[in-house]
Parts: structure tokens; sequence; C-alpha cells
């Protein structure tokens, strides 16, 4: 995959080169590794060792968090509580979200407001907080900065996208796909888009089984060290009438006896926000694909908060169940 540098895109050298070559890689591959990104190594190891420590808890100690008491999504799953396209996905993960209080107002009208509140965390390991907090921060800066050089590859001022970042809503899982034992896993994770702008995916190095869509076949996503992996979601995609691309990509299942860890982060705008139309110049507009539906053949909604709200529903079914059977009727 291509490899872009957030130092170029910031200090240079050949910074207008490297703007035009993050709009091109996004409008034509849609993902790219990311170095120069300023995250502390340190910082990787740290988190990634609290994740393996808690992945290696027993069942009772894990379900402690356990997201299926949390409305907002938030906690731990366990390997067959989360779907992609309606197939199990082979990992267990803790979600993570910004730390708010619950919203009981305004949800007829704004019903992703459901998705604000708080995250459980766990006693056993209280140095996770701190270190969740501070990666989700230093990506959240990274991924503002990457908006800014998208605008301006689209011919638009760096500061296009930031009214609608002003309370945006990170979400980060620390994921684990256990070694399946008997061929039992199916998908790692079944193909699909990101629902929100972009996302910040760091492998653990050397892991394997990303794949990205690339026409009829696939692409194997190698793991480098200290480089993250950059995708654009559903929203960039919708802004740009399909310039940038929101590329299918999956996870197959680990090899029988290897497990795989990884830490994707997501970035979503301020929940009630729309994400405006980027007026593109003509010589780019010629070539935006347009936008359809998701891959599971949902309308992709320029709100933030419904598009992020729409992927929570179906990839947790039981919590769905438990809290937001009618909200997810009325979203089809």
């Amino acid at each position: 995959m291509p490899v872009i540098s957030l130092q170029r895109l910031i200090h240079g050298p050949d910074r207008a080169a490297e703007i035009e070559r993050l709009r091109e890689v996004t409008h034509t591959i849609g993902f790219f590794y990311l170095v120069g990104h300023g995250v502390p190594e340190d910082l990787q190891r740290r988190l990634f060792a609290v994740a393996k420590e808690f992945f290696s808890q027993p069942a009772q100690l894990k379900e402690q968090i356990s997201n299926i008491d949390s409305p907002q999504y938030r906690g731990y799953a366990a390997v067959g509580d989360e779907r992609t396209q309606g197939q199990i996905d082979w990992r267990e993960q803790i979600d993570y979200g910004p730390e708010r209080d619950v919203v009981t107002d305004g949800l007829d009208d704004h019903p992703w407001r459901v998705l604000e509140g708080p995250n459980p965390w766990p006693d056993t390991l209280p140095e996770m907080r701190p270190l969740v907090t501070e990666w989700t921060d230093r990506l959240t800066d990274v991924s503002l900065i990457l908006l800014r050089s998208w605008a301006e590859s689209l011919g638009q001022p760096a500061d296009f996208f930031d009214p609608y970042f002003s309370r945006p809503f990170p979400l980060l899982k620390l994921c684990h796909y256990p070694a399946p034992d008997n061929g039992e896993a199916a998908q790692g994770v079944g193909a699909h888009h990101d629902s929100g702008v972009l996302t910040l995916l760091l492998p653990e190095e050397g892991s394997t089984g990303l794949q990205v869509k690339n026409g009829d076949g696939w692409i194997d996503v190698k793991a480098p060290a200290n480089h993250f992996v950059v995708n654009v979601g559903e929203l960039l995609d919708v802004a740009t009438d399909g310039y940038l691309k929101a590329t299918p990509h999956r996870v197959l299942p680990t090899a029988p006896g290897q497990a795989r860890y990884s830490l994707p982060y997501f970035l979503t705008p301020n929940l009630d926000a729309r994400m405006p139309k980027v007026p593109l110049p003509e010589y780019l507009a010629a070539t935006a694909r347009g936008t359809g539906q998701d891959m599971s053949g949902q309308e992709i909604f320029d709100v933030s908060g419904l598009n992020a709200l729409k992927s929570r529903l179906r990839a947790h079914p039981a919590i769905t169940r438990r809290f937001h059977t009618e909200l997810a009727a009325s979203l089809g």
C-alpha cells in the first residue's frame, strides 16, 4: 500500500506534492500507511500490553464490564457478540467512546444521542483508562490534521471541515482475535465499510489477516512496525460524492494456534452534524463516483450520528434487542 507522511503534510518538504498524493491515493484505493504520525512507540507498546493483559483474564472478570449492560454499546464484547453482514465476527473486544453524561433530551428528533454516555473501566487494570484517554486524544489530533490536508487537496480552505468537529465522537476498540481450534471461525470480521470519516488502525507488528478490496480480488495488508493503516469512511465518501473512496475491507480468521491483536480508532464528527457537500473543482467532480447504499443494503446517511447509530444497532443485536428494539425498527 502507499505510504503517506503526516510530517510532510504538515511541514514538508514537498508538502503540496504529498497533499496531492493523499488525494489521489484515497480516490483510487482508499487505504494507505501513515508514518511520521508522532504517536510514541512506548505508548503503542503499553496499550497493546494492557489490552493483552485484559484479554488474558478469566471470562468472569472480563464480563464485569460487559457491553450488554450498556445502552451506549460500550465495554467488553465476547466472541460471538458482534456481527458483520449478519455473521459472527471471531474476535473479542472492548469499545471505548467519549466519556460523557447520558443524554435524555431530544431523543425523538435526535435518536443517535443514545450513544452518548460513560465507559465501563476494569477495576483490575487501573492503567487502562489513562492509556485509552491519551491514545484517543493523540489520534483525534492526527485525524484532524489529515482532514485539513484532505480539505486542501480538494480545493477547499484547510478549515473546511473544522465546524463539524467541535465535539467529535471518536471510538476506540481494543481487539483480540483468538486462535480458532477447529476451523469454527468463518470470518475474523466480515467485509464492510467504516461508518465515520476515517479510521486509524494499528495492527500488532507482523500480524496478518487484514484484506482490502481491489477490483474483483483482495489485497493482503502487512503490519510493519510503527505504521498506522488509514482508510476513508462512509461520511467522507458521502461528503465528496464518492470522489474519496470508502473501500470494503475484512479480517480473515487467524490460523490455528495463532492470535491477533489490533487497535482500531474511528473518528465520527459531532453526532448532530450533517456532513457538508464538498464543492469539488470541476476536474475532480468529473470522476466522482456517487454514493449508494452501504454493504448491508442500508442508506448511507449524511447525518453523522444517524450513520453511526445504524452501524451500532446491527453490529450488536443483543444490546439492540435489550435497549433499542423500537429504534432499530424505525430505521429499517
